[in-house]
């Protein structure tokens, strides 16, 4: 059986009418979506607008979308799980060998040095959810000391508190081991070797066209081409939060690595147990970085297997792979735009994915 191919087919007519549908009902304006396996990319459509303010634009095939958290994945797992395989990192290292030395980085309060990078990855540092960091540091090389002085909301390890935070502090650790940015390290562990042309931070904009997202009081204009979460906008548009702009095609390459089992990026054994369910004792699964299927329901549906793997972001991006058959589905949405008070989209990603999961095995029956 062979699914490779040179162009992927036209969406199935359910999953079609399912995104126009809801494109109709004001879920979000426009949409791009991807569906394949480990052998390859089957069907793919963009559909909706790109910008529905100060001007309606359409969605295009190359529409570059804020990934937001998916940045998580992407670029801060991989560049983290490739740092462990060449020995600059541990995941076992703690906090304390990374802020507790002489120079910028030299407050560490005693309750955070022993958080793990296993713990960050899994979300179980202890470390909250969000803070408003363009408004508490002092400026953006400020912002590591301004989270370490936080209270934790759990003893690390205990339980699966989702941190931006953590991540935010897992991207410095990545360049305080590697001596380069984060951009630059995704660029050439990840991005570069995949053959990515648009995926990375703060894109140019020459050339290039965005899904919109929402308006900035401060410079008075529509975000478009410029990172959406603040913490990272701060932080000049680099961070181990979000900050990744990518589009369909690029998606689809990512997704297929990830369906391969990091293939290429990182030894399959150590991404296998990245995307291994690592806090059983916890109501919601995490692997390294990777939300996995476990007890709790997620974005994916209930026909993707347990154990299967992805994430989702604030924008209205998610990637989810079935950890059984491979199957991918990467769906990119703009739903903040014009607001984020549109919250209807996760009720429907997870009817989505069940489409899709039905129209794959359809697809694989007559192969």
């Amino acid at each position: 059986m062979n699914t490779h191919r040179q162009e992927p087919l036209a969406l199935p007519a359910p999953i079609s009418k399912l995104i126009t549908d809801a494109i109709d009902d004001g879920i979000f304006p426009g949409a791009a979506i991807s569906i394949g396996d480990q052998h390859g990319e089957i069907f793919r459509g963009h559909f909706g607008s790109r910008s529905l303010l100060p001007e309606i634009l359409p969605m295009e095939a190359a529409t570059l979308f804020d990934l937001a958290s998916l940045t998580k994945i992407v670029a801060t797992t991989m560049v983290t799980l490739a740092l462990v395989e060449r020995g600059k990192l541990s995941l076992d290292d703690t906090l304390g060998q990374f802020f507790n030395t002489p120079g910028e980085d030299n407050h560490i309060p005693q309750d955070k040095q022993p958080i793990t990078i296993r713990q960050l990855m899994t979300h179980t540092s202890g470390l909250p959810a969000h803070a408003p960091l363009y408004n508490l540091a002092q400026s953006a090389r400020d912002v590591y000391g301004t989270i370490l002085d936080m209270p934790l909301l759990a003893k690390p390890g205990e339980n699966v508190v989702y941190s931006c935070l953590g991540f935010i502090l897992l991207g410095r650790i990545c360049e305080l081991v590697s001596g380069t940015g984060l951009d630059h390290l995704a660029q050439q562990l990840v991005f570069n070797p995949l053959g990515l042309k648009n995926t990375g931070y703060t894109p140019k904009m020459q050339g290039n066209t965005f899904a919109a997202t929402e308006y900035c009081s401060t410079s008075g204009v529509w975000l478009n081409g410029v990172v959406h979460d603040e913490n990272a906008r701060f932080m000049g548009g680099v961070s181990g939060n979000a900050g990744v702009f990518s589009n369909i095609n690029d998606c689809a390459a990512l997704a297929i690595m990830f369906a391969n089992k990091g293939n290429g990026i990182v030894p399959q054994a150590l991404f296998e147990a990245a995307t291994q369910n690592l806090t059983t004792h916890c109501e919601e699964g995490r692997g390294l970085g990777f939300a996995v299927k476990g007890r709790a329901a997620v974005s994916c549906g209930n026909i993707f297997s347990q154990g299967s793997y992805g994430h989702t972001g604030f924008t209205g991006t998610s990637m989810w792979v079935d950890g059984e058959t491979s199957q991918y589905v990467v769906f990119l949405t703009n739903r903040v735009h014009p607001t984020r008070e549109n919250n209807r989209l996760a009720g429907f990603r997870s009817v989505l994915h069940d489409a899709c999961a039905r129209e794959y095995q359809t697809f694989m029956q007559w192969q």
